[in-house]
């Protein structure tokens, strides 16, 4: 018995062409997706697997399955449907794929002795995770070398040594200079937020275990609440230039390696000041202490994770 006389269908229809022609159209998508479109939801993937099914068998019954029989027409629909939740998965697979390549980045990372994190080579192209977190990195260094080189533009560290400032009396003639570093540091604190936000949102959509997304947080994004970097650069660049205004009524000699001051009140004033430099160089120590071992952390819970499954759960 025939093809034609087994199924019924008529000799110019073509049911297996057009099926299997569909089925190739789900194959290219399910390959393509994952590089064309973000991140989703499997359940969202299944739904545009099984529509896409569908509406590759319209095409092929208004091209050529309307002449087949209606087993024929049954059938085919019901392969591309399950060929399209069948991509959806492979689409899902490979998003999963990727998601696991972007965490190996912080998985992969080493700390310097400061504790400053260096990601892998190349990890800038694992994947979106890892590119914003490179970029965050790449523009910290280059804000903290910009604040660095302001700060010595009006040789802050002057303040500390009356030797210095003997050699060197620079800051104490343009004590505004300092306060004026203030909107710098106000410039980089409003891009490390904006940095946090985008790094945020992109864990909050990562197909990560929750462990995962976690680590690369505690990696990634600083210390929640207010910005205590700001903060502290705040402090210490007001508690400054109150010390410069201080040393520049020049009402002090150098003791010894030391400031002495003729007038009680200015030594208690200045006393006060140092303190309070001391206080905030502290906390600027122990923050920094705090976000290396958070980082520490968070690359552990990342290995942890990966070690088992980044897969949801």
């Amino acid at each position: 018995m025939s093809d034609i006389e087994e199924y019924g269908h008529a000799p110019e229809a073509q049911p297996v062409t057009a099926t299997l022609a569909g089925c190739a159209i789900l194959v290219v998508v399910a390959v393509a997706a994952p590089w064309l479109v973000p991140q989703q939801p499997l359940a969202t993937l299944l739904a545009a697997g099984v529509a896409i099914g569908a509406a590759a068998w319209l095409v092929g019954l208004v091209v050529t399955v309307r002449h087949a029989a209606i087993g024929w027409k049954i059938g085919s629909l019901a392969i591309l449907l399950v060929a399209g939740a069948a991509a959806a998965l492979v689409a899902h697979g490979q998003y999963q794929t990727r998601a696991r390549a972007d965490a190996s980045s912080f998985a992969d990372a080493e700390f310097g002795p400061n504790g400053d994190p260096m990601p892998p080579a190349g990890a800038a192209g694992r994947g979106p995770l890892s590119r914003l977190y490179v970029d965050a990195l790449q523009s910290d260094r280059a804000d903290a070398a910009a604040f660095g080189k302001a700060l010595a533009g009006v040789a802050l560290g002057n303040l500390n040594s009356p030797y210095l400032l003997q050699q060197d009396p620079r800051p104490i003639t343009d004590c505004a200079a300092i306060a004026r570093i203030i909107p710098l540091a106000e410039e980089q604190a409003a891009r490390r937020k904006a940095s946090d936000a985008a790094l945020r949102a992109a864990i909050a959509g990562a197909s990560l275990s929750e462990d995962a997304r976690r680590g690369v947080a505690l990696m990634a994004i600083g210390a929640p609440g207010d910005d205590r970097v700001l903060a502290n650069q705040r402090a210490m660049l007001e508690s400054s230039s109150e010390l410069c205004v201080l040393l520049a009524r020049r009402g002090w000699v150098n003791a010894g390696g030391y400031f002495g001051f003729a007038s009680a009140a200015d030594g208690a004033l200045f006393k006060a000041l140092t303190a309070r430099r001391i206080e905030i160089a502290a906390a600027m120590a122990r923050d920094a202490r705090e976000a290396a071992a958070r980082r520490e952390e968070g690359r552990d819970l990342v290995r942890t994770a990966l070690e088992r499954s980044i897969f949801l759960s």
